[in-house]
């Protein structure tokens, strides 16, 4: 079997962050849906939600909340687990299987709220609310230990010579206004405006340690690298939904591209002049245009949907949403893309609705090798289930939870090259110490539980 050039232990991080993978940590990762009601019937409430967080989905459906007044907070608790694995081979160089090198239990949470209220006047209802909700984050804590070959022979515990680091905080989030007015209980229109204000702090480190700086005659010297950056914009979405009858809805949203105005500085270089991609080449290979990291775009996302009730004894309900991101408004390496939700909530003997559904989205990541920047499309399928109950006859507690799991490839986060000294390594001419290409890439399988909670208020 090949010789693993040095051992990797990551420490289990347990902290309360946005961001659900270290995939997302500069580009930011989109959080698309924080209500627990949505979340149980798989996000599928282009028409017909029934909640206050419901409307960031749709405006229109601001008009099918119950009573005049009322208000929500809501909570997201997100369990993720990380494994990085490398494919190993055996003495005549054929391939093995895959061993996990890396693991990261991580856990998340996000927080929402908001107030609406409602005034019905002849064959009008008018109504408006306002809501806090997280749009983008870019939190992550993604930590390893680099230790050489040293005394491992003789079940002795290698030095550690390096300790690495990504770490990234802060997020964009929306304090979004929302009306919506409806027409002889027939069609309703809605409309959002969202101030979108943020901050982000991403750090990349490798810090030698003591015992490394020992073996070595020469100084070692740390690596790091910052990105902070300063985000706002003025987003605005529109949505309507048409009752065609009591047991079908049919519900339209759109919501444009957004180009945020975006200030910092990476690694001491202003944002508008450090390059982040390039993605123009001439016949030599030279860069004609690029990317920097002053350019930060929402994808115009638009979205259809109905909900159907058949004519059960107890009360069914049917959603299914398709939704277009055009994702190629944010980087021109990426595809437009289209998701698909459903949801069906069925009510119980007791009264107490029992909610599942399904959803499939797609998203992208990037991967840099010899100079040049891949884009790959990732699939994330959901299974998600949740019900709700209603407390004092004015409170309502809804919980949902979501499972998913999503397989991509990649390089090292970290690469081997840059341990390449020879004092650090007790055989170092049978380590061989080069980065790994994408003849044998990172395996990485990610899982997220996502457990949500909410208390509405109706009166």
């Amino acid at each position: 079997m090949k010789k693993i050039p040095f051992i990797i232990i990551i420490i289990t991080i347990m902290s309360f962050l946005y961001s659900y993978s270290v995939l997302e940590n500069e580009t930011g990762n989109m959080i698309g849906n924080i209500d627990p009601y949505s979340a149980a019937m798989g996000s599928a409430v282009g028409a017909g939600g029934f909640r206050l967080l419901d409307s960031a989905v749709n405006p229109a459906n601001l008009t099918s909340l119950p009573n005049n007044f009322g208000f929500q907070t809501t909570g997201s608790f997100v369990f993720n687990s990380d494994n990085r694995s490398l494919p190993m081979y055996n003495s005549f160089d054929a391939y093995s299987g895959e061993a996990v090198y890396v693991s990261n239990v991580n856990i998340f949470t996000d927080f929402a709220g908001g107030v609406y209220y409602q005034l019905a006047y002849d064959e009008m209802k008018l109504a408006a609310s306002m809501q806090y909700r997280p749009l983008v984050s870019f939190k992550s804590d993604y930590q390893e230990e680099v230790r050489n070959n040293r005394n491992s022979d003789n079940n002795g515990y290698p030095p550690k010579i390096a300790q690495n680091a990504i770490k990234s905080t802060g997020g964009i989030n929306a304090i979004a206004f929302q009306t919506a007015i409806k027409y002889q209980d027939k069609a309703s229109l809605g409309l959002e405006v969202a101030k979108l204000t943020g901050t982000s702090d991403w750090e990349r480190s490798i810090y030698w340690t003591p015992e490394a700086q020992d073996m070595v005659s020469e100084t070692l010297e740390d690596t790091v690298n910052t990105l902070s950056r300063d985000f706002s914009a003025i987003r605005f979405k529109i949505g309507s939904n048409f009752h065609f009858s009591p047991r079908f809805d049919l519900g339209f949203s759109i919501t444009p591209k957004v180009e945020l105005d975006v200030t910092g500085n990476r690694d001491g270089v202003d944002v508008a002049d450090a390059v982040f991609i390039y993605t123009k080449f001439d016949s030599t290979s030279a860069p004609l245009d690029s990317l920097t990291y002053s350019q930060y775009t929402l994808p115009l996302n638009a979205r259809v949907g109905f909900t159907y009730q058949p004519r059960n004894i107890m009360r069914t309900v049917m959603n299914f949403d398709v939704e277009y991101v055009k994702w190629s408004d944010t980087n021109p390496l990426y595809k437009d893309a289209v998701n698909f939700y459903i949801g069906i909530e069925h009510s119980l003997t007791n009264s107490i609705p029992f909610r599942f559904g399904f959803n499939y989205t797609t998203t992208y990541g990037l991967h840099a090798d010899s100079g040049f920047v891949f884009a790959d499309e990732i699939s994330t399928p959901t299974f998600t289930t949740g019900t709700g109950f209603t407390i004092l006859d004015n409170f309502v507690f809804d919980i949902s939870l979501e499972y998913a799991n999503r397989s991509y490839e990649t390089l090292d986060l970290f690469m081997d090259s840059y341990y390449d000294i020879e004092d650090l390594w007790e055989n170092y001419f049978y380590l061989n110490l080069q980065d790994r290409s994408w003849e044998n890439p990172d395996t990485v399988n990610e899982t997220f539980i996502n457990l949500k909670t909410a208390i509405s208020y109706k009166w």
